[in-house]
């Protein structure tokens, strides 16, 4: 004859420990928290501005001793939108800042193949940007999710 259990329910599951359930909770608590530390994605570069004052007629001067300021930079922006960046493929002269925005609710990265080149991790709304000093075809990935790719191809 087989024993009878009185609770059968309750002698077929296992106990869970308070302390392994606190362990669980601490160690979830840790993974998230790395997953969005990166706020710092963001970078960028200022340019000073030399102070003005007002002329007589309204129009603004530059303060005395001040140069003028030179050209803007150019830019170029790449979006990280649904697991892609867009565009995929980019072509600047020599000189200009790409920015990278990610749009996606998901972390992502930049990361290219040569050069060394890399972004921390960027959560939703970080940016990261570099500026191209020399001529060639840069590719990149996400190391997050590498089926993203694109290039930036720098002319002279």
């Amino acid at each position: 004859m087989d024993p009878v259990l009185a609770n059968a329910a309750t002698a077929s599951k296992p106990r869970r420990s308070p302390w392994r359930i606190a362990a669980l909770g601490a160690a979830t608590t840790v993974a998230l928290a790395a997953c969005g530390a990166s706020a710092a994605g963001t970078r960028s570069t200022s340019t000073p501005v030399p102070p003005t004052s007002a002329a007589p007629g309204g129009a603004a001067t530059a303060a005395p001793g001040a140069t003028a300021a030179p050209a803007p930079a150019a830019t170029a922006a790449v979006g990280i939108v649904n697991f892609k960046f867009t565009p995929a493929a980019l072509t600047v002269k020599v000189g200009t800042t790409v920015v990278w925005t990610n749009n996606d609710a998901i972390a992502h990265t930049v990361n290219f193949m040569t050069g060394g080149i890399n972004s921390s991790v960027l959560n939703k709304n970080d940016q990261f940007s570099h500026t191209f000093s020399a001529p060639g075809t840069y590719d990149y990935i996400c190391s997050i999710h590498p089926f993203m790719h694109g290039s930036v191809t720098v002319t002279a």
